[in-house]
């Protein structure tokens, strides 16, 4: 377990040092908050050239309030599909976790 003290879980943390030593390539990103800490740490997998797996089914984030007058209130499984969508299309982000394996 690694103790992450922002959003980004390689942010002042040792977990870049920790993949490149175990020469890890790829990523499945689980957790809450899409569109905060799954998405900053995707993003930053991203650019440092890792495969990025993000399972629909494995984050989640809660509802985003409605604005009086301006906009009502988003579901989480749509702000969650929409932090994902927005990352482009690098990550694969449509698949179930039951089809995520590790070797």
């Amino acid at each position: 377990m690694i103790r992450k003290p922002r959003d980004d879980g390689f942010d002042a943390t040792p977990l870049g040092e920790i993949l490149v030593s175990a020469g890890v390539r790829a990523l499945t990103i689980c957790g809450v908050m899409s569109e905060m800490c799954v998405h900053a740490t995707a993003k930053t997998a991203l650019a440092r050239g890792y495969r990025v797996v993000l399972p629909y089914d494995a984050h989640a984030t809660y509802n985003a309030p409605a604005v009086p007058g301006v906009a009502d209130e988003i579901p989480a499984h749509i702000v969650s599909r929409v932090a994902a969508w927005s990352l482009g299309d690098q990550p694969e982000n449509t698949v179930p976790t039951s089809s995520v394996t590790f070797s």
